[in-house]
């Protein structure tokens, strides 16, 4: 039995990486990294460098992308094409000098439409005939999560109607229900021979759906009050606003709200993360903006970190300086 290491982004694109190696390889054979731009590399270099490397058969990165350091070396041993990296982001595609990366941001066959780590994964494992152990109704439904996932990660799900609601359902039932509990939702309704249109929402998915969508709006309304309109070194103009949750939704709703922004600025301070909306074509905020602070990301949507521990040191001395409580 084969052991496989997998490092994967924390979304759902990076999750639904993860539910492909179970559905192939088995929960227990699989060992799962999840990792954020921040971390990515510090997590795979210590793992590589050590001698837990050498008890796995196989190890891939999907959704995420380690640094030209790390993958030159990787390079250099990896003549048995042990690890393999598939990515989607336009700011990694410099690996595909290696032969072991895969970063596209669109399909050799469909230049067209975006595609996602999930789909690359998806195409990888087909093409080897690894989905071929489930019957046929079931490699439908693995099939038909793969396009889901995709068309939320791409945002295809805006303009697919009644397929894009359900990916966009998707999605937050990975937010409300959490990723450990959202994997065994996913795997119970793709492992589901009996059902004829995937997936599957129960009764009480659907009462959760419309309480999160009532949620969801109200936090965008709270957050659109709190909007700050600042201009960038670049130039731009965009709004930045402190939130926690919802980046993706929030981001696009604000931006087609205030067409006289550039981009939208989501900063959660207390991850120490900030996410990067636009629905304009003539600025990406993954290799234009993120890309400058440390991040990156798609052309409209994208992400960087800061130090967390810093930036709340500094708040804390703001708020809490003798000056500050002096004036009150």
């Amino acid at each position: 039995m084969s052991k496989i290491k997998l490092f994967t982004h924390t979304d759902l694109d990076g999750i639904g990486c993860a539910i492909l190696g179970y559905l192939v390889f088995g929960r227990e054979s699989v060992d799962v990294e999840y990792c954020d731009y921040s971390n990515v590399n510090e997590k795979f270099r210590k793992f590589y460098y050590s001698h837990e490397f050498d008890k796995y058969d196989k190890v891939f990165i999907t959704d995420i992308s380690i640094c030209d350091e790390l993958a030159a070396k990787v390079d250099f041993d990896n003549e048995e094409q042990k690890v393999k990296l598939f990515d989607h982001h336009a700011t990694a595609v410099g690996l595909n000098q290696f032969k072991w990366c895969i970063v596209c941001e669109t399909l050799p066959n469909d230049s067209f439409y975006k595609t996602c780590g999930t789909e690359l994964f998806y195409l990888y494992l087909d093409g080897r005939d690894l989905f071929k152990k489930h019957i046929e109704r079931i490699q439908k439904n693995i099939a038909a999560f793969t396009y889901l996932v995709r068309d939320w990660d791409t945002w295809r799900w805006k303009y697919n109607g009644v397929n894009g609601i359900i990916a966009k359902h998707v999605n937050t039932l990975r937010d409300i229900y959490g990723r450990d509990e959202f994997i065994e939702w996913a795997l119970y309704q793709i492992k589901r021979a009996d059902v004829m249109n995937f997936p599957d929402f129960s009764v009480s998915d659907k009462i959760v759906l419309n309480l999160k969508q009532r949620e969801i709006n109200s936090y965008i309304d709270e957050k659109d009050t709190q909007l700050t309109v600042k201009t960038d070194k670049f130039g731009y103009t965009y709004g930045v606003l402190f939130a926690e949750k919802y980046f993706s939704e929030m981001g696009n709703t604000l931006c087609e709200k205030h067409p006289e922004l550039d981009y939208i600025a989501m900063i959660d301070i207390s991850n120490g993360r900030v996410s990067y909306r636009t629905v304009k074509g003539e600025i990406n905020v993954g290799s234009e903006i993120a890309h400058a602070y440390g991040g990156g990301g798609h052309p409209k949507a994208a992400g960087s970190t800061f130090d967390k521990d810093q930036i709340q040191c500094t708040v804390h001395g703001l708020i809490f300086s003798d000056k500050q409580h002096n004036e009150l």
